[in-house]
């Protein structure tokens, strides 16, 4: 007989797939009951109470029984597990606003009720029409005051029409929130202000790009490797075709070896750029000058600091696209793939100049210093242009830091539009099974891609 755990009973085999941060949704069984079986655990002397809101009543209670679980009708007394699905519950921002305060006095009771160590779950999609709301980012940081934020899981719906269509709202969140002792167990949070409040589309043209992508790049070349976080130009290709047209200049502040300049070029577009590493940048350049067959094409990459960027003679970027720094995770012991990198004698992290910002190890101070890439750069987009940045929400010691989500509510501050988001999904990287038997950590194989317009 398999050996159980000691978190929720499941095997290996039934732990592992629910490690990974985003997933293909199935159905609401398979939903319901993969969140019932991972986050409660069924015991002789204990059998798990369970309160759940949404529309599938009956399919959870069914679930319940079928689990030997208990659905409780009130978010009171000794809880294992909460559930609240409001999948289709808010229509616009001001539904959401209005019903917001009786929705976190809910999960207050909820807190009170949870047993410590227990999660409450909340599956929510955005608000996406001739406006958009990130209203699963605003809760999340809403509740995170209160509880935990452990992780979202993005669950990735398939339609008839187009497998991985995008702005139909063909994706949503799974939101984890703990009682445990980092939770503050706050309830002054009535009056946050929503990430983006007023954020309203006003008729332009929405982009046709498909809301996620599982991306398999091929083997990376020699120099390619030299870098140890590459982004595929397979992806950058996605972009560039939504938001340039033949013939228009591409921009990226944090070239690395020049994925989105080699992209810019194949796809006829004049590409520039900066990099703050001497050898990458040359390895860039001799990459875009491999990939600019035709000769009416411009590029450049500048071996130098972002922060400069803006004081070099560009012409004006009808679009920019870049990944920074994951804040300094390449530099944390045990990161992914530096044992590999290491055995082969390869670069751990970007460099270890004072200036790379892959190296501040303080989150806020990181934040800003992005920021102070970003803000000036704006300038370098003609009006009605874009801007596109990959980037990771991050775990670091047992604790989330929302960088997608910081970067967005920053750069909407600074007058940009900012567009449904994107993902690019990974599914050839193997899971490694963090904390199995004892507690849940998933492993983050989605990134976010924030796309921002610039008001005209």
């Amino acid at each position: 007989m398999p050996v159980k755990n000691r978190f929720n009973n499941l095997t290996s085999k039934q732990w592992l797939p629910f490690q990974k941060s985003w997933f293909k949704y199935i159905d609401n069984y398979d939903l319901y009951e993969k969140n019932l079986t991972f986050f409660t655990q069924l015991t002789d002397e204990i059998t798990p109470r369970v309160y759940y809101q949404g529309n599938e009543h009956d399919l959870l209670k069914s679930l319940c029984k079928e689990h030997r679980r208990v659905l409780t009708k009130n978010a009171k007394g000794e809880l294992q597990f909460a559930m609240l699905d409001l999948r289709n519950r808010f229509q616009t921002v001001e539904d959401y606003l209005t019903n917001k305060p009786e929705l976190l006095e809910l999960c207050f009771y909820i807190f009170d009720a949870l047993q410590h160590r227990k999660i409450l779950c909340i599956h929510i999609d955005q608000i996406v029409g001739e406006s958009y709301y990130p209203i699963a980012w605003d809760l999340a940081k809403v509740l995170g005051n209160t509880f935990s934020l452990k992780d979202e899981k993005i669950a990735c719906l398939e339609t008839n029409n187009n497998p991985n269509s995008t702005t139909d709202n063909n994706l949503f969140y799974s939101l984890y929130f703990r009682k445990d002792e980092k939770s503050q167990g706050a309830k002054s949070v009535f009056n946050t202000r929503l990430i983006a409040e007023k954020n309203s589309l006003g008729g332009m043209p929405k982009p046709s790009i498909s809301s996620w992508h599982v991306i398999r790049p091929p083997r990376r070349k020699p120099n390619e490797v030299l870098h140890p976080a590459k982004y595929p130009e397979q992806l950058v290709d996605l972009f560039i075709e939504q938001f340039s047209e033949p013939g228009q200049n591409v921009f990226d502040p944090m070239s690395g070896t020049g994925s989105s300049q080699v992209s810019a070029l194949q796809l006829g577009r004049n590409a520039y750029g900066t990099e703050l590493s001497e050898m990458f940048a040359q390895i860039a350049q001799e990459r875009c000058a491999e990939a600019a067959t035709d000769s009416s094409l411009q590029f450049e990459i500048k071996n130098q600091d972002a922060r400069q960027a803006p004081e070099n003679n560009w012409p004006k970027m009808d679009y920019i696209i870049t990944s920074p720094p994951y804040w300094d995770m390449l530099n944390m012991k045990g990161a992914e793939g530096q044992a590999k990198r290491k055995a082969k004698g390869l670069q751990l992290n970007y460099s270890d100049d004072t200036n790379d910002l892959g190296n501040i190890e303080d989150y806020k101070e990181f934040v800003n210093e992005l920021m102070s890439v970003y803000k000036p750069m704006l300038g370098m987009i003609k009006p009605g242009g874009y801007l596109t940045i990959v980037v990771k929400n991050i775990k670091k010691k047992g604790s989330n830091y929302p960088l997608a989500w910081d970067l967005s509510s920053a750069l909407i501050k600074e007058g940009l539009q900012l567009l449904p988001e994107v993902f690019w999904c990974q599914d050839d990287i193997n899971i490694a099974p963090y904390g199995y038997g004892n507690t849940w950590v998933s492993n983050t194989f989605h990134h976010y891609c924030l796309n921002f317009r610039k008001c005209e």
